[in-house]
């Protein structure tokens, strides 16, 4: 008999509000020059709807860093939180 293991990964979903300045923060410590930073962050705030996800912006962040500065764009991308198990 076979036993099969399931791990459950729970994600807790909360509501937050936009924030510029956090979102510039986030590229400025993957590299980004401060004027690259906030040209995207001002372009993806006009685009940020109710129940956009943080996928969803991360995914628009690489998209319009990547052109301007590839090196940073990746370590955005690769970017993982503190205390994030894989």
């Amino acid at each position: 008999m076979h036993l099969l293991w399931l791990l459950l990964v729970k994600v807790k979903k909360r509501s937050e509000n936009f924030d510029k300045a956090k979102l510039k923060a986030s590229m400025k410590k993957a590299g980004a020059k401060d004027a690259h930073a906030t040209k995207i962050a001002d372009k993806i705030k006009g685009k940020v709807k109710p129940g956009t996800t943080t996928v969803i912006i991360r995914r628009w962040v690489i998209t319009e860093l990547r052109p301007l500065d590839a090196k940073a764009a990746r370590a955005y991308e690769t970017y993982k939180k503190p205390g994030k198990k894989n």
